[in-house]
């Protein structure tokens, strides 16, 4: 299936990263960063199988040249904390073939940003195995060009006027003043922008190559989907898994999918039970102006003699045709027994508690949802503290480090790992706040949260079982329907007559049928008695 993966960084000189660094790395070449004096060498780099950089049209060509263009990025960037590149991973959807996939993300960066004015540096990965793993790394400028191909200002600042146009005094006695950008690159809403139309790009591609696959973009809770998202694994955990390594995190993801499955199958019953209702209901009213009840033993009792006389008409053998009575008479004794149990006689007692079902799972799949989003902060927390352990020694090491060249040195050679501590510890803090992180209080809590969550899916087990017997009802009953099955306003009064003959049939069969109670348990004697003597016909000759 198409991967959503679409993630946006922002390179700072604040965080210690180097553009130049990045754009080796993804380009997979050898570039010199004039501003550290140092040379980053990736040319042995695989599986990139394509790179570009692509100019809007009043940028200097000589940018074209991936050293250039980078240098000049660093070197107009004067600030300790400046920002430098916008930086993308985008996967790309492995059902379509590599060449397309490069027009795809070609198409997206020309139209989202090129011509908007920035200047894209593209490299598409595939690495080893091909095919398994298709995505680009995008990095774009944040400085905009002017009409002859200089760097701009990023913003300006102007002074805030009050309603006489007079300037305003702080508390402080400067002048009060206010940033202005130059462009709207930095506008918050461009993430979603540009994610929708990646999606709406890349779905347009797919349906051009015959491809049933989409993608989605958005999250489960915007799309309206009750499903509990999965915990990213990393490649350490993925890695373990695939040798068969049971984690912790996979373990959680198993669990977190065999809910979502439970949760699925029953909001299916729930919606296909609903609609079918909805679909009778509409049938009744359509040809009674006072509509009456439709009592669904009715409708069973003429189902199950329909079933027989179509063996009776169809079937050779007799012994197969007992078999399959017996089977519908106990069938018909279970669905039966249930409507009793339940008190559901009518489509309207029906209604009345597919309403209840439905109120009590969604309480139940609400409290199941934040069962399992503590679950994954727990297993966070886990995650980040072992992160933190690893990679102690490099962070240790960094700060004992005094001399400022030799630190920067340092921080650009192991940038990724400082940048993972410092994720680390933060989550760490943020959530711990002063406490210190205590590896058997969070174990205890996850299995008292999994105590937890097995108890609601035992509670959500029975209205499962119940929409199972609901739906049931509905198979049985399901070839009356196009005999009630509503015709909108052109109803002629012949076919309006044809239709209410249904509903004088099922009067004819309720009369047979007699009180509820009492035919209940007739009934249930005849079957009793069937399948005794359908017992005795069936014991083996010795």
């Amino acid at each position: 299936m198409a991967c959503p993966h679409y993630n946006i960084k922002i390179s700072s000189r604040a965080n210690r990263e180097s553009v130049v660094a990045q754009a080796a790395y993804q380009s997979g070449e050898k570039l010199y960063n004039e501003r550290d004096h140092r040379t980053k060498n990736y040319s042995r780099k695989q599986g990139v199988v394509y790179k570009e950089i692509m100019l809007p049209a009043h940028a200097p060509p000589e940018y074209r040249d991936r050293e250039t263009l980078w240098n000049a990025v660093e070197k107009a960037e004067q600030n300790w904390n400046a920002q430098l590149a916008r930086r993308f991973v985008i996967a790309l959807p492995v059902e379509l073939p590599i060449e397309r996939c490069i027009d795809l993300i070609r198409e997206h960066c020309r139209v989202q940003f090129v011509e908007e004015g920035m200047i894209v540096d593209i490299a598409v990965h595939d690495p080893d195995p091909a095919g398994h793993n298709p995505h680009a790394h995008v990095m774009l400028s944040m400085r905009p060009l002017d009409k002859d191909g200089r760097w701009m200002e990023k913003a300006h600042k102007e002074y805030v006027l009050d309603e006489n146009g007079e300037r305003i005094r702080t508390a402080g006695g400067s002048w009060k003043t206010r940033k202005i950008n130059t462009t709207d690159w930095n506008n918050p809403d461009n993430a979603r922008k540009w994610r929708q139309a990646w999606e709406d790009l890349q779905n347009r591609y797919l349906e051009q190559a015959g491809r049933a696959e989409r993608v989605s973009l958005k999250s489960y809770k915007a799309r309206g989907i009750e499903q509990i998202p999965t915990i990213h694994m990393g490649p350490d955990v993925a890695a373990l898994e695939r040798k068969g390594v049971q984690t912790e995190i996979g373990d959680l993801n198993r669990e977190i999918r065999k809910t979502n499955r439970f949760m699925a199958a029953l909001r299916k019953y729930i919606g296909e039970l609903m609609s079918w209702l909805t679909e009778v209901k509409a049938a009744i009213a359509e040809i009674e102006e006072e509509p009456q009840e439709i009592y669904l033993v009715d409708l069973l009792i003429r189902r199950f003699e329909e079933r027989k006389q179509e063996r009776l008409l169809t079937w050779e053998s007799s012994a197969g045709m007992m078999r399959a009575d017996n089977r519908d008479l106990k069938r018909f004794a279970d669905i039966t027994g249930f409507l009793r149990e339940q008190n559901i006689l009518t489509v309207s007692d029906l209604d009345v508690r597919f309403l209840q079902l439905e109120k009590s799972a969604l309480l139940i799949r609400k409290e199941l949802k934040s069962v399992n989003d503590q679950i994954k902060g727990c297993s966070r927390l886990i995650e980040s503290q072992e992160q933190r352990e690893k990679l102690d020694p490099v962070h240790d090491a960094y700060t004992k480090i005094f001399w400022k060249g030799r630190k920067e040195k340092y921080a650009s050679e192991h940038q990724e790992e400082l940048r993972m501590w410092n994720a680390a510890d933060r989550y760490l803090k943020k959530h711990l706040k002063e406490r210190a992180f205590d590896r058997r209080e969070v174990l205890e809590r996850i299995s008292s949260l999994n105590v937890d969550r097995d108890r609601l899916m035992g509670e959500l087990a029975p209205v499962q079982s119940e929409m199972k017997m609901l739906s049931d009802v509905k198979y049985y009953v399901r070839d009356l329907l196009p005999e009630l099955m509503p015709e909108g306003d052109g109803l002629t009064p012949q076919r309006r007559e044809e239709k209410k003959s249904v509903l004088r049939q099922l009067d004819q069969k309720k009369e047979l049928v007699g009180k509820q109670d009492a035919g209940a348990r007739r009934e249930k004697g005849d079957i009793e008695k069937c399948i005794t003597r359908s017992n005795r016909s069936n014991v083996p000759m010795r």
